[in-house]
């Protein structure tokens, strides 16, 4: 039997990609002024779907998590409950956007300089957790174990995960990821259409 209780939780979001897009917006604007087109007149989207996909790959939201949780189990021995608990104070860096391995698909309409973006689910991309154990309970009949240990250190990683996902982490990532592709279209003179695939995934 275990029990798994959150005492206290706070997070704080940031953006990421602020400087290194000012850097691939303007490799995309000069690959757009000096790649050579196909005609006199016609319009290349090679410059901008390029400039893009590198943005994508930029399209991340970061958060600071903080929470304090109990993990509580009992053993039963005969018809009593032995319990063993812990208290770990956790804190840590959970990233949210896109894994572009899942894929990423834009299609172009030189005509109207118009284009369509689409992007994987958001998901949590990676967690860094600070972990601090105190306030141990357990004993010789129900000892606290490595695999204890290594399971309730996975199940504070989660907590973090999850608390970034109520704080709205990966809608804060794909209001971001919009934001950056539509202005790096916009700066060609593009028009981006981005959407999302349904179901966000990742550290459930």
């Amino acid at each position: 039997m275990s029990r798994v209780r959150s005492l206290t939780r706070a997070t704080l979001a940031t953006l990421v990609g602020g400087v290194t897009f000012l850097v691939v917006f303007l490799v995309g604007v000069l690959a757009g002024r000096f790649l050579p087109r196909k005609g006199a007149g016609s319009v290349s989207s090679a410059p901008v779907v390029e400039a893009v996909r590198k943005v994508a790959r930029l399209a991340t939201v970061q958060m600071e998590v903080a929470d304090v949780v109990k993990y509580e189990e009992a053993r039963q021995i005969v018809v009593f409950d032995i319990p063993k608990n812990a208290t770990l104070r956790v804190k840590g860096t959970v990233l949210g956007g896109f894994d572009l391995a899942h894929g990423l698909d834009i299609t172009s309409d030189a005509q109207e300089k118009r284009l369509a973006i689409a992007l994987p689910a958001p998901e949590i991309l990676s967690v860094d957790a600070r972990i601090e154990w105190f306030d141990e309970r357990s004993g010789w009949l129900n000892p606290i174990t490595p695999e204890d240990r290594t399971r309730w250190t996975s199940w504070a990683r989660a907590s973090l995960a999850r608390s970034a996902k109520d704080a709205g982490i990966l809608k804060r990532a794909t209001d971001h990821a919009r934001q950056l592709l539509e202005d790096a279209a916009a700066a060609f003179g593009w028009k981006a259409v981005v959407s999302v695939a349904g179901r966000a995934h990742g550290m459930e």
